[in-house]
């Protein structure tokens, strides 16, 4: 029986596969304006918000930094979440950096010794969060023109987080060790290019993984099974199939939120579960940057509880922060959002591209 099912799975996969390089070669337009846009928002939002961040997350671990930070937390992380000195620091920090930070800064920590492989695995569905410049960027500015909006998203998603890490924390607080640290801080110029190379090669994966999933998204509206399935959702939430079908495409791929329709309210408790689960393609994301180090499972069993949860907290708190906010859809003025010269990113990617070259040259040469 399990060979027989195996089976099936391998000939649907080569059959959509097949279907897939197909589709390529006859819908040429559409795959073009699938992946032309995944490249303008790698370009425009990915590379500028999280390029970085992939770069401080393990240098803050390797230096020492989070080990002399979390010495001014005492034993709070430990008491309330059952997480030790570096996991809460790295939960407090991940949470505004963007999704796959917690998880990069966990990897490391747990390659350096810091945190068992078991409570790495759990705390990376803690250790999570959309970065301020997405959040207040492509969806509170893009979306509503108020700054609001993204308070009460990121309000709901850290409130869900708090909630389910002391949930989590009575499964945990029994294997928490404590640490001791040293105060003594360390940057080498090896460390850091190897920061630098390893944060290149990270958001290359991701961005290679946002084109995939664009064109895969592109490829099941084509197809008619987003279509059919957002019709399913519509009969449920009583939503528009249009925001239906919006809504499963950013399940798949959060940075699909930008097409959400501008001004709606209505959407706004779904936008802050969308953001709190973070998509599948950054569930993919992870998966890449932390090379099968790490399981995902509680990751995603985690990430799902907390978009039910940022769901909830976001349709109880919306009342209360938008009532001073004057909403009239008569007196919007729609803006056009115009995305930000992609040449800075073009120059990271060249310059990072150069890193690698000198940095190869070099690990032979020794």
């Amino acid at each position: 029986m399990k060979n027989a099912k195996e089976k099936i799975f391998s000939c649907i996969k080569i059959l959509f596969l097949i279907f897939t390089a197909v589709l390529c070669l006859v819908r040429t337009e559409m795959i073009n304006t699938a992946v032309s846009g995944a490249v303008e928002r790698c370009l425009t939002v990915i590379i500028p918000s999280l390029y970085a961040m992939m770069i401080v997350a393990p240098l803050l671990i390797k230096s020492g930094v989070i080990g002399c930070i979390s010495g001014f937390f005492g034993n709070i992380g430990k008491i309330l979440f059952g997480m030790e000195n570096t996991v809460f620091s790295i939960f407090l920090f991940s949470m505004l950096a963007g999704y796959p930070t917690g998880a990069k800064m966990l990897l490391t920590a747990h390659e350096n010794g810091l945190v068992s492989k078991k409570r790495a695995e759990i705390f990376c569905g803690l250790c999570y969060g959309a970065g301020s410049a997405f959040v207040f960027g492509c969806i509170s500015g893009r979306l509503f023109s108020i700054t609001s909006v993204g308070k009460i998203i990121i309000i709901s998603n850290i409130t869900a987080n708090i909630l389910l890490a002391f949930v989590i924390s009575f499964f945990t607080r029994k294997e928490c060790s404590s640490q001791k640290y040293t105060s003594g801080i360390k940057i080498t110029s090896d460390m850091l290019t190897e920061c630098v190379t390893g944060g290149g090669r990270s958001i290359a994966e991701i961005c290679f993984m946002v084109t995939a999933f664009a064109v895969f998204t592109e490829i099941l509206s084509f197809s008619g099974i987003i279509p059919h399935i957002a019709t399913a959702i519509s009969a449920i939430t009583e939503l528009p199939p249009s925001d239906s079908a919006q809504i499963l495409c950013a399940f798949l791929d959060v940075t699909a939120v930008n097409g959400f329709s501008y001004g709606n309210f209505a959407l706004l408790p779904y936008l802050s579960a969308l953001v709190s689960f973070g998509g599948v393609c950054v569930i993919f994301q992870i998966s890449a940057v932390i090379s099968g180090k790490l399981s995902v499972k509680p990751l995603v069993i985690i990430r799902l509880s907390s978009a039910l949860l940022s769901f909830l907290i976001c349709k109880i708190i919306t009342p209360l922060m938008l009532s001073d906010e004057v909403i009239s859809t008569a007196s919007v003025n729609v803006r056009t959002h115009q995305a930000n010269s992609p040449v800075p990113s073009l120059m990271l990617i060249i310059m990072t591209l150069m890193l690698f070259s000198e940095f190869g040259k070099i690990s032979r040469e020794v």
